[in-house]
């Protein structure tokens, strides 16, 4: 890493980790990521529907996939389709997720950039061993001699080595100069390293070679011979499609890719694609096992040669897995709490759809509830907070925003800082007001399916479901569950309003799905360097205040208050408790 790169992204961990006060910072210059939505009112082009037998397995087998999946914990699906032929014969959605709005298929965006290479090569407009440098015509700009030898097959096997990473990319406005200013770890094309600034080069050598930005050309290509006609492709500040995620596309066109993949590069009969560069790109052509991961690598795609499966992967599941055998297509929407391929779902659909033949173990025939029961008799509870202003009380409520923590992360942009909050009633709809960095934020929701709606967060645009329950916690509290989903992410973020004796004060918990076990899945998943630098800071840091300090980003909880009286004492009661003394560490 840069030593400006280092301490930039150390400064933007620093603004995060201060709960002494409230901010907002947008590391994009002022740019939002995602400006637009789905629009509800454009056509979406569906695939035509079958039956769960039209798959050669019988409907009980179907469901038994759907119930084993919705019974394992670990797994989180949103939406899954099952697609056989170029038909849709089973498809399951989760509250309150829908099939009209998009799903970010973050590092499944890869893979679109590997077929956008491969019309290239079918043209014979790039070869494997082309240099990289030399389609982007930035030789003379590369000060690291050596890297002007990265060919465009060690960009496409994640070989290259080269240090400029996802988490770096965040304090970096030119992405292809740092990536190409960077040491490598090892020699080109001997190891494999996952790195999704590799697919962000490849990104801009389409655009370089077909002297069009990367959404047209693929939208030319690809999206409009599979007739896919919604999908929005976030760009980096240099103007690239940013290659290893930032890919928004409607679930069922992600079942289009995987029919193309499974066919050999053609769709409804018209040949997109050669067949050459789909097995190149769907076949093993890196052991990335012996690197750690389950699977191994072709050309910015997964693949599982033991069983004949190649996957489009993205973080917390985005998966398009294409199983030759049987030709089976499954689309899942997910939101586990895992970077690559630990969740139990890949040996699930594995088992359920790689042969051709049904399996013969017993089938999952009832599967867990998930939903949360509503006590109606709580509701009182609601209507004696209505309409009064509450104050938030301690400083924990600045380490925190509406938007999830990760989610920010993903956007690069950093809010925190809820003031208070006001509730209100319209009809059957609530409206939960935030005041966040002095700015109100008006939430709708309901007891029953949900409020949907459009937000604006500094400029990102969010399509979003929120609803609430009432539910008694393990200790009789009553606890009033506020649950904003965020449908085209993985993410949620929940309100926890804890009732107690006062109507006039309560506590409030904010939580995130994915979360914290994310973020430890992805420290995982990190070479041995960044283990190593991670636990020598832990070494000299009190662990306690490292604890407190995570717990405080991933489940902060706060007091809020109704009356300026009641806030004051609280206020006094805190600087009147005595300080505990401090312990002597030598015995």
């Amino acid at each position: 890493m840069p030593l400006g790169s280092a301490l930039n992204s150390l400064l933007l961990l620093a603004k995060n980790l201060d709960s002494t006060k409230s901010t907002i910072y947008t590391g994009k210059k002022g740019k939002p990521d995602k400006p637009v939505v789905f629009d509800r009112n454009e056509k979406i082009n569906h695939l035509e529907r079958g039956k769960p037998e039209d798959s050669g397995y019988s409907e009980e087998y179907i469901n038994s996939f759907f119930n084993e999946l919705h019974s394992d914990f670990s797994i989180r699906p949103n939406r899954i389709y099952i697609i056989k032929d170029n038909k849709i014969v089973a498809e399951r959605y989760e509250h309150p997720y829908v099939n009209d709005s998009w799903d970010c298929v973050f590092s499944s965006s890869k893979t679109l950039v590997s077929l956008a290479i491969g019309l290239l090569y079918d043209e014979g407009k790039i070869k494997l061993d082309d240099y990289a440098c030399k389609l982007l015509k930035n030789e003379r700009a590369v000060t690291v001699v050596n890297n002007k030898k990265i060919k465009v097959r060690h960009l496409l096997t994640m070989s290259t080595g080269i240090k400029f990473n996802e988490m770096e990319s965040a304090s970096s406005t030119r992405w292809v100069k740092s990536f190409f200013d960077s040491r490598s770890k090892f020699k080109f094309g001997t190891k494999f390293e996952y790195n999704s600034m590799n697919t962000y080069i490849l990104s801009a050598i389409v655009e370089k070679v077909s002297g069009m930005k990367f959404a047209d050309f693929v939208g030319e290509r690809i999206f409009k011979p599979l007739n896919m006609n919604s999908t929005h492709l976030d760009t980096s500040l240099e103007g690239y499609f940013k290659g290893g995620w930032g890919l928004y596309i409607l679930p069922e066109d992600m079942a289009k890719l995987g029919i193309l993949v499974r066919d050999n590069g053609v769709y409804n009969g018209q040949r997109i694609l050669s067949e050459e560069w789909i097995y190149l790109m769907s076949h093993k052509q890196f052991p990335a096992t012996d690197f750690g991961h389950i699977y191994d690598y072709g050309f910015q795609m997964w693949v599982d040669e033991k069983n004949d499966i190649c996957y489009f992967n993205g973080m917390y599941d985005q998966n398009i897995m294409i199983h030759r055998n049987s030709g089976i297509v499954v689309v899942t929407c997910c939101a586990n709490n895992e970077a690559f391929h630990g969740s139990n779902l890949f040996k699930i659909t594995t088992k359920y759809f790689a042969k051709k033949e049904q399996g013969t173990f017993e089938l999952c025939k009832h599967p867990a509830t998930r939903e949360l029961r509503n006590y109606d008799e709580l509701m009182y509870y609601l209507d004696d907070i209505l309409n009064k202003e509450y104050k938030s009380f301690g400083r924990i409520s600045n380490s925190c925003g509406i938007l999830p923590l990760i989610l920010q992360n993903e956007l690069g942009t950093y809010a925190k800082g809820i003031k208070g909050v006001r509730f209100e009633k319209e009809g059957d709809t609530y409206k939960f007001i935030v005041l966040e960095n002095h700015k109100e934020k008006e939430i709708k929701f309901n007891f029953g399916s949900g409020v949907r709606d459009v937000y604006d967060f500094y400029g990102n645009l969010f399509d979003c479901v929120c609803d609430a329950r009432f539910i008694l916690s393990g200790k009789s509290e009553t606890l009033l569950v506020i649950r904003l989903f965020f449908l085209e992410f993985s993410s949620s973020r929940y309100f926890t309003i804890i009732f107690g004796k006062d109507p006039d004060v309560f506590s409030m918990e904010l939580s995130e799905n994915p979360g914290l076990r994310f973020v430890y899945s992805i420290i995982e998943n990190q070479d041995d360097s960044v283990k190593t630098f991670i636990r020598n800071l832990s070494r000299n840091i009190n662990p306690a205040l490292v604890s407190g300090t995570i717990k405080n980003m991933f489940s902060p909880s706060f007091y809020l208050v109704h009356g300026e009286a009641k806030l004051q004492k609280l206020r006094g009661e805190k600087e009147k408790k005595p300080q505990a003394p401090a312990q002597n560490k030598k015995k």
